[in-house]
């Protein structure tokens, strides 16, 4: 080839390099798949207490949340931020969290896993925990699809207490501040489990108060903690569930919280169910009390939050 066509020929291609592309749109960023750490702007605590004994994980020093995606073509905006159980001593991280999570992702419903600190750092570690979370998710959601105004929370047992919490407590403030303080942590409905509510009282779950505030707590603190004195006219819809013959956290605990969320948010549900069950989860073949997450999915169908949109 001649020394002018290779000219020519380079000229054409250094031209067309230069003409706009048309037809493709910017790259969209990559959703994590890895675990989210929740204060990534502080160093990891090491060594890291956190393992796993009996598929419970136990003594988180560095929380995070583990992300589940829908599929692109189901995706419908919503996003669910998960705190599994276990009394603030463990987390009950498969049946109240993972099994949670792709319930939710299959009916289009991104989800994220929580890893909060428990007993070990005592409160207000948890909340400060949850909190973050529900900020982290709204403060990305132009960057993972997410409408910032369809985030919920959702817990079991001592983990409906946190998400409980995070739903009436979300203007919560620490010595310390948050670099995402400007971003809400209120999030838009909340679903609880059979949560712990009570921190005292003939319904308290005294595992939970002392794991989360030590064997004599501050009066203050402790009726702070007690969840059905929380709520306010701001409180998100709710949807819970409980068992009329739960043994280790009464059903009172679920009573006294939504005599208070019905004198304000008309859109909630409370389901109690005939069983004795504590931790169900999504087991199924327990009699009526395994039909609630259809329950749910209703309810979340109507509000919106759920089913392509």
């Amino acid at each position: 080839m001649s020394f002018i066509l290779q000219r020519a020929l380079s000229a054409v291609v250094l031209f067309l390099s230069c003409l706009p592309v048309i037809g493709v749109a910017d790259p969209v960023p990559e959703l994590p798949v890895d675990p989210i750490y929740l204060w990534a702007e502080k160093p990891l605590v090491s060594p890291d207490r956190e393992h796993i004994k009996d598929q419970r994980v136990y003594a988180v020093d560095n929380p995070s949340m583990i992300p589940y995606w829908p599929a692109a073509e189901k995706a419908n905006g919503t996003a669910v931020v998960i705190f599994p159980g276990g009394g603030y001593v463990r987390l009950a991280i498969d049946h109240e969290g993972h099994d949670i999570a792709k319930w939710f992702a299959e009916r289009g419903v991104a989800a994220f896993v929580v890893k909060y600190r428990m007993q070990e750092h005592g409160f207000p570690a948890p909340l400060l925990d949850g909190l973050r979370a529900v900020r982290l998710v709204r403060q990305n959601a132009a960057d993972w699809g997410i409408d910032p105004a369809k985030i919920g929370v959702i817990g079991f047992s001592a983990g409906g207490h946190l998400a409980a919490s995070v739903a009436t407590r979300s203007d919560f403030t620490f010595a310390l501040d948050d670099p995402l303080g400007d971003v809400s942590a209120r999030p838009d409905f909340a679903i609880l489990g059979y949560p712990v509510i009570a921190l005292y009282g003939p319904d308290a779950h005294a595992g939970s108060r002392k794991a989360l505030l030590g064997e004599n707590p501050d009066p203050k603190r402790l009726h702070d903690n007690s969840l059905q004195f929380q709520v306010k006219a701001n409180v998100p819809p709710v949807f819970m569930l409980h068992g009329i013959g739960d043994q280790a956290v009464p059903v009172g605990n679920s009573l006294a919280f939504f005599s208070e969320v019905q004198k304000h948010n008309k859109q909630s549900e409370l389901h109690i169910y005939q069983t004795s069950i504590h931790g169900v989860g999504m087991i199924q073949g327990q009699g009526t009390v395994s039909s609630w997450p259809q329950a749910l999915e209703a309810w979340m169908s109507q509000n919106q939050w759920m089913g392509k949109q």
